[in-house]
């Protein structure tokens, strides 16, 4: 239980404070009885604490006793906290200026402080030992021999565990795939069910399922939880797209026309995770928007725990899917995958028929069979059966999550007394929110949690709170981790249940500022808030003993009062960052005694604050972003205990303080400027800092002299926990190099063995130390990158590095030669040349005299997966084997390297070729030779005459631009001989910027048998393009920007095109008309800026869901709409200037003409005088776009009669004054949003604000959602 975790790690602390005062302070001597006398209280009322613990459920005066001394404990701890700060102090002011200064300035404030802790401490050992008298009368037993739970074996690993095999799910992801992909029309596909089925689980396995991801032109994933915002979320939709432009406003109109525009045409999927809103008003309010921009056949999926919140989103019953329980034997498989994975139990076969019957507790839930696997894990036989006859399962509960929660309890009482309160602390966080694996472990370093190590080579409390995390994460309390560049954890989540479990157990001590409606009662017994919204900071004024002041919300533009969180004297840890407008206090405000964690990032602070320098508890000080600060104080040295330094690269340091080298515990400092004065001084600051680790930077080395580091040699060599170095010269703040020899500087900076990335960046030597390229030196590296050496001019041999993975070698302009010598050597060595052996990645750039990359005997890089080569103009010689090669990129390189290189590739994926301004030919079988081939794109090779392949038989897309196709620009046809597809997969061909290209043969195509996109763009001198009858599998047909272009396809040849979903001829200025076949697939249609179309004559499309025909400036004629009967989405107009109505008519016997429309955009121009009067038989619009009918001076009254309108938008009618009829404006019963945009008549006669309201006023007054702008 919480009390537990409290009183634990009260008495643990107290202990140790003890010690520290008797042992080094020197203080208390005149109290060292009662300091006698509060330990052994303490100690008496421990033995007694598990029984206690077990007995608080049903006594009420247990759970009041555990209570009283929790806060004691806390008290306790304040106390020795304050001795300990004391110690510190008298130890860094005699440090500073001497022992008799420190006797002759401070001994009445001695006295002072004596008496005052003499006079706490009698005060706590009065409490004591009341609460240890009454443990008497309470009849707790004494279990001081097995207070500590049993815990099992902890499991052996370096990272976590991987859970992302899923078990029992196929037929639900096979059958949510078929929803997404099968419904061709726009909906919201609700999955629900109990918390822990794995709603989100089946949500992300069909996300990223491959036929999902090809299926949809965009996709986007949210996690909404309990705060359904409108504005927030059309911030985050908006932040995934890519290339997307941050609106300069973000207010809910700007960023939902922003959403439109980014949305409009293109079928999305958008997952909504975790949602429980169940107001209709508000889903009303976000989900229009959506719906009415993308394509047909975007879809929505929302993952909620109730079946109200699935019919809030307005799913309807067939896209509504209840998420059932797995089977027994489904959970038994999550069961065993727990208990007995390496490092636990290998007895299996004992333990089946017990572990079969403890799947049957699980019922179905996947979260509690991963919650039980982790209790089980190495757990004895007898542990196994205590757990099958709980007590737990004869318990009945209300809901059904309640005995999940009772499950999750059952773990959690199993953790020791730290893992416990490591776990609690959590409740600090809100649901679905990302913790960062170093914040946390930090956070619980500054509240005591993590124990210090008692001597040197003992594990460090980062090691020991590494170890914690991936225990609760092994137990499943974490999950959804995510990896960094190291192949460590870097964030995770907590299930929605287990913040629950976290919350309630630590109830009123823990409070999440911002969620709810929070009163100042609730502050009283509060230690850690974490604040979300900082308007609510008043209501902390009853926190008198606030532990944690923690920011959820970075970037805040909203300012903390003069007083803020500084108050608060027993804080432990400070997060103001992102407060704009914080006032920070100057050095005689501030007495935050007990604080080790501080953030400051981004609150615009010019200089560090010297009460700073005095925070002698300080573990983790963050200044990330705080872009005027440019250097730090030499008081930073009375930082002794401070392990964490974040600072930001980018800043303009000036220099690092001298005196960071006294700070001998720093483990993070991810940056460090060389002076410039006294250089030598500067860079050996780092010399004693041997516990760095992480990644460091090194800036401005240009300003280190050989002979400053006589005294300061193997700076680096003993930093074992370094694991990234980037060494910096030059820096964008520094000017000119230094006069030193930079080979003996390089030379010093030799860094451990451990280091497994370098970086060497404006090294201004000739050639680089043995250690660069020393496998002895460097066994661990797996990366390296040398850049802007510009006066080196051998590259050494780096087969020697055997762990080498990756190598970038960046703007070397002096190297000619690049791997073995005319000799046999390797650059400038002797030795034999060493393969690359791990090698996966190599990339070369902008190597502009590099003309000969050589290779010796054998294959020099057997594992090379990657290679990208880019501007090395005057490469002629390369290797050419290749053997596991999958993506080349190749861009201005010279043409014979080109040739080499791609001679004898057979494994490559992915070919890309560009600015390669002298090749003349590609070798034969670049593409046929490379079975798994799926793109190729070549651009801008103005001399290519030839690539010829008699089997083009498994490229499976094919995209040639920027004046040349598959030949070049000066070819007039394209022609590649006739051979067949063996495969199957997806086909994209792409023909591009070919300004030259003026006919596109079927003896070319006809070979592309699985094609099933064709995207032809950009070729101005095109003609015409003959399709091949074996294009049964076309998809998408598109043409743009095709000057030429007089015709289409004929429609015998379009007439084969069975399987075509979308046709789009977009900027064909050169086309007459279309005549159209019946397309049975035809889903999207359309044709825009075509200004010779005279007529469109549009055959039965059973399918046709989306239809676009604007901007086609010379129509005069439109027949057949009135037969599409599955449209749902219609953008028309503008047309013929001749023309003073739509050229179409809606005549059918049919009473209801286009039944399924719902969304209409009509675009007007100068000559029409009114709407069509069509448009009054579409009774089924729920969204009406009207734009630039300028002449339109009213709007007609049978606009009522379009009783299902919920959204209509009026932009750009300049002369429009009228709207309908109140009468008629108020039949629109479910009108619910009106936006009237650069409409300046209307919008005066709309408005509010003159005399009186405007005489249009009352005609909108009742609708929910206006804007007139």
């Amino acid at each position: 239980m919480a009390e537990d975790l409290i009183v634990h790690g009260a008495e643990e602390i107290v202990s140790r404070l003890i010690s520290v005062a008797f042992d080094e302070i020197g203080l208390l001597l005149c109290v060292k009885r009662d300091a006698q006398s509060l330990q052994a209280s303490l100690n008496s009322i421990h033995a007694t604490l598990q029984d206690a613990e077990e007995k608080q459920v049903k006594e009420k005066l247990i759970r009041v006793w555990l209570e009283e001394l929790k806060q004691v404990a806390y008290d306790v701890e304040d106390v020795f906290d304050e001795i300990a700060y004391e110690q510190l102090r008298r130890s860094i002011l005699i440090n500073n200026k001497g022992c008799y200064y420190y006797i002759s300035s401070s001994f009445i404030t001695r006295f002072a402080l004596r008496f005052q802790f003499a006079h706490q401490i009698k005060a706590i050992n009065l409490r004591l030992a009341d609460i240890d008298s009454r443990k008497t009368r309470l009849t707790l037993l004494n279990n001081a021999s097995s207070s500590n739970p049993a815990t099992g074996i902890d499991r052996e690993t370096t990272s976590f565990v991987d859970y992302s095999d899923v078990v029992g799910r196929e037929d639900d992801k096979e059958n949510i795939v078929r929803m997404l992909i099968n419904q061709e029309i726009t909906s919201v596909i609700a999955i629900y069910g109990l918390g822990g089925l794995g709603k989100t689980t089946l949500a992300q396995i069909a996300y990223n399922d491959d036929a999902v991801q090809k299926h949809f032109d965009l996709r986007v994933w949210i996690c909404v939880s309990d705060n359904f915002n409108t504005t927030n979320l059309f911030t985050q939709i908006l932040e995934q797209i890519p290339d997307t432009t941050k609106p300069q406003s973000s207010t809910k109109q700007v960023l939902e026309n922003a959403l439109k525009e980014q949305l409009m045409g293109k079928k999305f999927l958008l997952v909504l995770d975790d949602v429980w809103t169940e107001q209709q008003e508000k889903w009303e309010d976000f989900a229009p928007p959506l719906k009415n921009s993308g394509a047909t056949g975007s879809k929505i999926i929302v993952t909620c725990r109730s079946h109200d919140v699935a019919l809030t989103v307005r799913a309807r019953a067939e896209d509504m899917y209840q998420l059932k329980g797995l089977r027994d034997d489904e959970c038994w498989n999550i069961i065993q995958r727990q208990a007995f994975c390496p490092g636990g139990l290998m007895t299996y076969s004992r333990l089946e028929k017990i572990g079969r019957e403890i799947s049957k507790k699980c019922k179905g839930v996947p979260l509690v069979a991963k919650v039980l696997g982790g209790l089980l894990y190495s757990k004895k036989e007898t542990e196994w059966l205590a757990l099958l006859r709980a007590e737990i399962w004869n318990l009945t509960f209300e809901k059904e999550e309640n005995y999940i929660i009772e499950v999750l309890k059952l773990s959690y009482n199993s953790l020791s007394p730290t893992l416990k309160s490591c776990f609690s602390y959590c409740a600090i966080f809100p649901k679905d929110y990302w913790i960062s694996k170093e914040l946390l472990i930090q956070l619980w370093m500054a509240q005591g949690f993590l124990e210090a190590p008692a001597t040197q080579g003992e594990s460090t409390m980062e090691d020991k709170g590494n170890t914690y995390l991936n225990s609760l994460y092994s137990k499943s309390f974490f999950q959804e981790a995510q990896m960094d560049k190291f192949e460590e954890i870097k964030w995770f989540k907590m299930h929605d249940l287990v913040q629950d479990l976290a919350q309630s157990i630590c109830k009123s001590e823990c409070q999440i500022v911002g969620e709810g409606n929070i009163t100042r009662e609730d502050f009283s017994k509060c230690r850690h808030v974490s604040l979300m919204s900082p308007k609510k900071v008043e209501a902390l004024e009853k926190a008198k003993k606030l532990r944690t002041f923690f920011d959820l919300e970075s970037n805040s533009d909203e300012e903390l009062d003069n007083e803020g969180a500084f108050k608060f004297k027993l804080l432990r840890i400070l997060d103001l960052s992102g407060f704009k407008g914080c006032n920070i206090p100057s050095s005689s405000h501030c007495k935050l005694k007990h604080l080790r964690y501080l953030d400051l990032s981004f609150t615009g602070i010019e200089s560090l604050p010297r009460w700073v320098t005095r925070l002698y508890h300080l573990q983790t000080l963050k200044l990330r972003g705080c872009k005027k600060l440019t250097e730090l104080s030499e008081d930073l040295k009375n930082l002794k205990k401070l392990r964490h330094l974040f600072i930001d690269e980018y800043v303009k340091w000036k220099k690092m303080p001298h005196s960071i080298g006294e700070l001998h515990q720093l483990q993070t400092l991810p940056i460090f400027v060389a002076s410039e004065k006294n250089a030598g001084r500067g860079i050996t600051a780092l010399k004693n800092l041997n516990n760095l680790g992480g990644t460091l930077n090194i800036h401005c080395l240009c300003r280190v002299k050989e002979a400053s580091l006589a005294k300061g040699a193997n700076i680096l060599s003993e930093k074992r926990n370094l694991r990234e170095l980037r060494l910096h010269w030059d820096s964008p703040w520094s000017a000119g190099g230094g006069d030193g020899d930079e080979l003996l500087v390089l030379e010093a900076l030799r860094p451990h063995a451990n280091l497994q990335r370098l970086s060497i960046e404006g090294f201004g030597g000739v050639e680089f130390p043995a250690w660069v390229s020393n496998g002895s030196d460097l066994p661990n590296l797996v990366g390296m990158e040398l850049s802007r050496c510009h006066h080196c001019e051998h590259i050494p041999s780096l087969g020697g590095l055997r762990g080498l993975k990756w190598l970038v070698i960046r703007y070397m302009s002096q190297v000619k030669h690049f791997g073995v010598s005319k000799d046999g050597c390797v650059g400038t060595s002797s030795a034999p040349p060493l393969s690359y052996h791990s090698m996966k990645k190599l990339e070369l750039r902008s190597m502009a005299n590099l003309e000969e990359w050589l290779e010796g005997d054998g294959v020099m890089f057997p594992c090379l997966e990657e290679l990208s080569i880019d501007d090395c103009p005057n490469l002629r010689r390369a290797p050419h084997s290749f053997p596991l090669l999958k993506s080349l990129k190749l861009e201005n390189v010279g043409g014979m390297g080109v040739v080499s290189i791609t001679s004898s590739l057979t494994s490559l994926t992915f070919l890309t070729i560009e600015k390669c301004k002298d090749l003349e030919f590609l070798p034969e079988g670049v593409v046929s030779n490379n079975s798994q081939l799926h793109t190729v794109l070549i651009r801008d090779c103005p001399k290519l005459q030839a690539f010829r392949e008699e089997g083009l038989a498994s490229a499976s897309a094919l995209a040639a631009a920027a004046d040349e196709i598959l030949p070049n620009r000066f070819l007039r046809k394209v022609e590649i001989d006739e051979s067949d597809f063996s495969s199957e997969s997806e086909g994209i061909l792409m023909i591009e910027n070919c300004r030259e290209l003026e006919s596109i043969g079927k003896g070319f195509l006809s070979s592309l048998v699985f094609l099933e996109s064709l995207d032809v763009r950009n070729c101005g001198k095109l003609k015409y393009i003959e399709l091949s009858q074996s294009f049964t599998e076309l998809q998408i047909l598109c043409f743009h920007n095709c000057g030429n272009l007089t015709q289409l396809p004929s429609k015998e040849q379009m007439l084969r095109l069975t399987s075509l979903n979308e046709l789009m001829i977009w900027g064909c200025p050169a086309i007459s008309s279309i005549d159209l076949p019946t397309l049975p697939s035809l889903r999207q249609l359309m044709v825009r800026d075509c200004l010779a179309i005279s007529s469109i004559d549009l055959p039965t499309l059973p399918s046709l869901r989306q239809l676009n025909i604007t901007y086609c400036e010379g129509l005069q004629g439109l027949q057949g709409l009135q037969f599409l009967t599955a449209l749902e989405d219609l953008q028309l107009g503008p047309f013929s200037e001749e023309l003073t109505d739509f050229p179409f008519a809606l005549e059918s016997n049919n009473p209801l003409i286009l039944p399924s429309l719902r969304h209409l955009q009509i675009h007007g121009w100068d000559a029409l005088q009114s709407l069509p009067n069509q448009l009054q038989r579409l009774t089924t619009l729920k969204s009406l776009y009207i734009c630039n009918f300028s002449q339109l001076t009213e709007l007609p009254e049978w606009l009522g009669n379009l009783k299902s309108l919920e959204d209509l938008q009026i932009f750009g009618c300049k002369n429009l004054r009228h709207l309908p009829s109140k009468e008629q404006m108020h039949q629109l019963i479910f009108l619910k949003k009106l936006y009237i945009l650069s409409c300046p008549s209307l919008k005066e006669r709309c408005s509010r604000e003159w005399e009186g309201d405007g005489p249009e006023w009352p005609k909108i007054s009742h609708i929910p959602y206006l804007s007139v702008l």
